[in-house]
């Protein structure tokens, strides 16, 4: 199928338009960040004006500054004409053009969970060049989320160096072979540039009700560390007193 240079031109610039529609939206709803960190969020703000301005173009290609017919593009199209026809464009690469889009809008917005573990592993301890015991202890206990808890264990792997401390904890229900029948990993995914270098990191709970909670619902977890095992492996153990059921965190990943 064929259509005019102008009509496959205005479906072109229509694309860009809702494309820059699309990531704005994205963007303004939070969603945009389960697939990008947030220090990143200044390049979706400059596609956005990007697309805005591509989209621009094509009317100002064809038309000059002040809306009139472009002269040069006139006898362009007379010259086109003569030589190709009536100037007209496959519709091919406009379709391909907006698969994207609607594979934006079909597909909703989803972050990484407890599904995705496997495939991506999961791990009990966190470090980056950052990370120092000194910055981990200027946090009270009361306020520290799963990955501070976990790089408090990396800083320090002693078994029984939270001995102790207690904790207040929202994550995903996550459990392998490893775990017993009253063991479930609190976790959650931290991403530092995009969801593609994702982790899975995690605080093992020990409590009587672990084997009726769901893989994958959130829950909130108080208690106090005491020194356990995982799979055989002595580590931090989070001694829960009290799992409640808890909607996912409007930003479910953390991030370092």
């Amino acid at each position: 199928m064929m259509l005019p240079a102008r009509i496959a031109d205005r479906f072109k610039a229509l694309i860009l338009i809702l494309l820059a529609i699309f990531l704005a939206e994205k963007l303004v709803s939070g969603t945009l960040y389960y697939y990008i960190g947030p220090r990143f969020s200044w390049l979706a703000v400059v596609g956005v004006v990007i697309l805005i301005l591509l989209a621009s173009s094509f009317n100002l290609l064809r038309h000059g500054p002040d809306g009139q017919h472009n002269s040069h593009d006139h006898d362009h199209d007379h010259e086109h004409n003569h030589s190709h026809g009536d100037g007209r464009v496959s519709v091919v690469p406009l379709f391909i053009a907006t698969i994207p889009l609607a594979l934006g809008v079909i597909v909703p917005a989803r972050p990484l969970g407890a599904s995705a573990v496997d495939t991506r592993g999961v791990s009990t301890g966190f470090t980056s060049p950052a990370d120092t015991s000194a910055s981990i202890l200027t946090i009270a206990p009361a306020e520290r989320n799963v990955l501070d808890w976990v790089r408090a264990m990396s800083a320090n792997p002693e078994p029984t160096a939270l001995d102790g401390q207690s904790a207040d904890v929202v994550g995903f229900v996550y459990r392998d072979a490893r775990f017993d029948d009253d063991q479930f990993m609190v976790g959650r995914f931290t991403m530092t540039c995009c969801v593609a270098d994702a982790l899975a990191i995690g605080v093992v709970v020990h409590s009587t009700e672990a084997s009726v909670l769901e893989a994958d619902s959130w829950v909130r977890v108080t208690g106090t560390f005491q020194a356990g095992t995982l799979g055989g492996s002595p580590m931090p153990v989070l001694e829960a007193a009290e799992i409640s059921l808890v909607m996912q965190p409007e930003q479910p990943y953390l991030f370092p």
